[in-house]
């Protein structure tokens, strides 16, 4: 593959490659804490809960991919309750209500929403001038 493409500059390859640990911290809640990668038509967090962290019935316009990595959760999606595991995936629709409680250990989750959180965004960019 190599030799069919031309390596990308350092500038070019970092406006694309992001190393998610890189990214300032951005606080969700009390009990959840989120690196944000933000794109132009989606958002991707990698969120980390602390145990028994409680996000109430909300909903938003994104879609919303749920992927836990470590840990496990209770998610309710219009008013069902799921039990999600390490290496499960809850699929949210845009605009429906649901929350999550994670359990007795700290809980990981990869999110991706599409179209972009732009709320998601704006703590980002919060958090990057607040390390200035």
């Amino acid at each position: 593959m190599s030799s069919e493409f031309v390596r990308a500059s350092q500038e070019e390859y970092d406006s694309r490659v992001v190393t998610y640990k890189d990214v300032p911290v951005v606080h969700l809640s009390p009990d959840a804490a989120a690196h944000i990668v933000a794109a132009k038509n989606a958002t991707l967090s990698f969120a980390t809960l602390a145990p028994n962290a409680n996000f109430k019935v909300h909903s938003h316009p994104a879609e919303q991919l749920m992927i836990v990595v470590k840990g496990e959760l209770d998610v309710a999606v219009e008013g069902k309750l799921y039990r999600v595991k390490a290496g499960q995936v809850v699929k949210i629709p845009g605009d429906v209500e649901h929350a999550a409680n994670s359990l007795e250990q700290e809980c990981q989750l990869i999110e991706v929403f599409a179209p972009a959180r732009k709320d998601f965004e704006e703590k980002l960019q919060q958090a990057i001038a607040a390390q200035k």
